[in-house]
């Protein structure tokens, strides 16, 4: 999705049977949204309450949606790459924190 929406062809990713065809941007003003919740920085992602604002008041701006946490990308071979980010608890001197680890 987030590709798609990058390269300008996010309508592709709708679904044909969810199709509005009087109003197509209200369908990729919600996947901005939606690609806004995902983004890989917890601190980038809006809170419930910016999202339904969002998508109650449709003349607010919103970001530009950052790189989602999880994705997937195809090299230039054709292999399916999978990118997530794994959170594996640790413990030092006795605090505890979470390690993220790159697969």
């Amino acid at each position: 999705a987030y590709e798609l929406w990058k390269g300008g062809k996010g309508v592709e990713f709708v679904d044909s049977s969810l199709d509005d065809r009087n109003s197509p941007c209200k369908l990729m003003r919600c996947l901005e949204i939606a690609l806004l919740c995902v983004q890989e920085n917890p601190n980038d992602r809006p809170s419930m309450l910016e999202v339904s604002s969002m998508l109650k008041n449709e003349t607010t701006n919103i970001n530009t949606p950052k790189k989602p946490a999880f994705s997937k990308q195809v090299d230039e071979i054709g292999i399916e790459l999978l990118s997530t980010t794994k959170l594996e608890k640790c413990s030092a001197y006795d605090v505890s924190f979470l390690e993220v680890v790159a697969r």
